[in-house]
């Protein structure tokens, strides 16, 4: 199964852009973290003089905003972002912006054929390849940066089997924007902490039904109780809330965690 998740460029005010007020809300919590298995590409990088990327994923109570999470975080931070929506690894959904006004709307590949994936905020139409190339350049002098049209135009003129995999054309552009240099941020709480219990499991449930719930509510439909978000689910998701708003800073401490995680585990013990 390939990877659905935004690929987040932008200049943080905050220490991290996970941390940054507004990237939670309109793109997601669930940040790529470090694993066992091998290199963290998606994850949060440091690209120099103060620009960061992050890949994040909505869990499913959470709402992918891209366009005006895009526009709301130009305002915020006063300089360029670019985000893409990747999906299945297979086609992207680019939304950019800069604060003198320039806004660009591409999709990946760039070509008029359907790409098969229904995308939360419509497939942008195809764009002149020239005018987006220039488009770009564009976006990397605001942002300070020395493109490469080069590498610009070789992933806006590849059709799709000329393509990689969708994230690392999505990163090969960003390189070709002039921020080719990238070192990895480590998170300082780890998600998958066991001192955080059966916290995971619980969360993974919860998440299900409050989010069927919005569903049903969203469209006027009578939700049962049974089918109702429990209590010990709220209690949970708050906790999730909590955790995912700290573990590359800007939150609460490991050990703030783990004391509020344990009143938690006491409080739904018998249930």
């Amino acid at each position: 199964m390939g990877w659905f998740g935004t690929l987040l460029l932008a200049k943080p005010k905050t220490a991290t852009l996970p941390a940054q007020p507004g990237v939670r809300e309109a793109f997601g919590s669930s940040f790529a973290t470090p694993t066992p298995w091998g290199n963290n590409k998606v994850g949060l990088y440091d690209l120099g003089q103060g620009w960061q990327r992050v890949g994040v994923v909505p869990f499913y109570t959470e709402r992918l905003r891209l366009s005006a999470g895009v526009d709301d975080l130009v305002a915020a931070t006063a300089a360029p972002v670019l985000a893409a929506y990747v999906s299945n690894s297979a086609c992207a959904h680019l939304e950019g912006r800069t604060p003198a006004g320039l806004s660009l709307s591409l999709h990946l590949p760039n070509a008029d054929e359907p790409c098969g994936f229904q995308h939360v905020e419509g497939r942008p139409e195809r764009v002149d390849p020239h005018l987006a190339v220039e488009a770009l350049r564009t976006w990397a002098v605001e942002a300070g940066r020395t493109s490469s049209t080069e590498v610009i135009a070789s992933i806006l003129m590849s059709g799709e089997d000329d393509l990689p995999v969708m994230q690392d054309a999505v990163l090969t552009l960003f390189a070709g924007l002039g921020f080719a240099s990238a070192s990895e941020i480590l998170p300082v709480i780890d998600p998958d902490d066991p001192a955080f219990g059966d916290y995971e499991p619980v969360v993974r449930m919860a998440d299900v039904r409050a989010s069927g719930e919005q569903y049903m509510a969203s469209r006027g439909w009578p939700v049962e109780d049974d089918l109702k978000a429990t209590p010990k689910d709220l209690d949970y998701l708050r906790f999730r809330d909590l955790l995912w708003g700290s573990i590359y800073g800007g939150g609460v401490t490991r050990d703030k965690l783990v004391a509020h995680y344990q009143q938690l585990a006491a409080r739904w013990k018998k249930q």
